[in-house]
């Protein structure tokens, strides 16, 4: 049997298990503990208008986000995260040299990107809000994320327990000392959004 067809037939043995397992929207039911972030199957998205006609989509390559998830009472829950802002990337290079340039996220000044989390509330049975501390271009702001908990579930490929989250914001880049071209239509309010899968560390 061809390698190909060995990964296939594995692949079609575990469908049913996994399917079996199925994914949970109730965050009583996931194991409490420390998270991290699976940098394969987690963006961090940034999106900011461009001349109105557009809203101009890039990510960050590097960076590092921990939960501590406490079921019984999400609102108790901390996350952190950190970015590198020289990982910036919107498919060209040298465009992605410009934005992690002084002119906007100036890189090799503030070479990090951090947000640590100071409350969590629970608005519905699998949405919130997470309010912060987020510190971008040396200026630290609180900024509130909307979540939205998409479900958890065993992994049966890793072996893990699997947590998945969209979280969006919106700030003012101005309010944060960068305001380059404003003036040329490029928009002030920027989207960011974490859209993330998390395992769970091991005890």
């Amino acid at each position: 049997m061809r390698p190909c067809h060995i990964v296939a037939a594995a692949l079609l043995v575990l469908a049913p298990a996994a399917q079996a397992q199925g994914v949970s929207t109730d965050p009583s039911l996931a194991p409490a503990g420390d998270y991290r972030a699976d940098k394969a199957h987690t963006r961090v998205i940034w999106q900011v208008s461009h001349l109105g006609t557009s809203l101009y989509t890039g990510w960050f390559k590097t960076f590092d986000i921990a939960l501590s998830f406490d079921p019984n009472a999400p609102e108790k829950s901390a996350l952190t995260a950190t970015v590198d802002p020289a990982s910036v990337f919107t498919l060209d290079p040298a465009f992605d040299a410009k934005i992690a340039g002084p002119d906007f996220l100036d890189a090799a000044k503030y070479p990090e990107m951090r947000f640590a989390s100071t409350s969590a509330t629970r608005t519905g049975e699998a949405s919130g809000t997470i309010t912060g501390d987020l510190t971008f271009h040396g200026v630290t702001r609180p900024v509130t994320f909307d979540v939205v908990f998409h479900g958890g579930t065993m992994s049966p490929l890793k072996n893990v327990y699997v947590l998945g989250f969209r979280a969006t914001a919106v700030i003012k880049r101005s309010e944060f000392g960068v305001d380059a071209y404003l003036d040329l239509g490029l928009g002030d309010e920027v989207t960011v959004t974490i859209e993330g899968e998390f395992n769970q560390k091991a005890s």
